[in-house]
C-alpha cells in the first residue's frame, strides 16, 4: 500500500482541491469500512495507521482550509450561503468528535492487530456513524458552497485561496502555523 501524504501539490483550481479531498475522505472511509471486516494481521495494522493518519491530519487540514480560506471570502454574500457556512462550522465540530473515534480505534488496531478482533463491531458503528454525517456534510458543501466560490470570487481572491491551502500542505508547516 502506498504511503499518505497530505503535502500533495495543490491543484491550481481550488474547488477542485475541495472535490479531491471529499472524494479522498470517502475512499477512506470505504478503507476503514474493510478494515472493521478484515483478518487481524499485519496488513490490517498498516490499515489502520494509514486510516487514522488520514483522519486526524488530512480532514483536519481540510476543515482549515473552508473555515480559514474559504469561507471569509464568501461569507455574507448570500443569506442562504451564510446559513450553510454556519451548517459547516458547527458540523466540523460535530465530525471531529467522530474522526477522533474512529481515528481512537484505527489507532489501537495499528499497534496491537489482533485487537481488530474484539473491535471490529465498534469500528464498524463508528464508521457508519461518521459516513452517514460526513456524506450530508459534502452534499451541501458541493452544492452550495464550492459553487459559490467559482460564481462569487475573483482571479485574485481564489489564487490567495490557493497560496493559503498550499501552505497548509507544505513541508514543515504546522497547521497552527498556516491557519489565517
Amino acid at each position: 500500500m502506498l504511503p499518505l501524504t497530505t503535502r500533495a501539490p495543490m491543484p491550481d483550481d481550488v474547488v477542485e482541491a475541495f472535490l479531491q479531498s471529499h472524494a479522498f475522505a470517502r475512499s477512506m472511509l470505504s478503507l476503514a469500512e474493510r478494515l472493521a471486516s478484515a483478518p487481524a494481521d499485519e496488513s490490517s495494522a498498516a490499515t489502520a495507521q494509514r486510516v487514522a493518519t488520514f483522519f486526524t491530519h488530512h480532514l483536519e487540514v481540510h476543515f482549515a482550509d473552508e473555515e480559514s480560506s474559504l469561507a471569509p471570502r464568501i461569507q455574507g454574500r448570500h443569506k442562504a450561503i451564510d446559513q450553510a457556512l454556519a451548517a459547516m462550522r458547527l458540523e466540523h465540530v460535530q465530525l471531529h468528535a467522530l474522526i477522533c473515534r474512529v481515528a481512537f480505534l484505527c489507532q489501537l488496531v495499528a499497534k496491537d492487530a489482533p485487537r481488530l478482533m474484539t473491535l471490529r463491531f465498534e469500528l464498524a458503528g463508528a464508521v457508519e456513524h461518521l459516513r452517514r454525517c460526513l456524506e450530508s456534510h459534502q452534499e451541501r458543501e458541493e452544492s452550495m458552497l464550492f459553487p459559490a466560490v467559482r460564481r462569487l470570487l475573483d482571479f485574485e481572491d481564489v489564487e490567495e485561496m490557493r497560496v493559503e491551502m498550499a501552505l497548509r500542505r507544505a513541508p514543515g508547516v504546522e497547521l497552527s502555523d498556516a491557519a489565517g
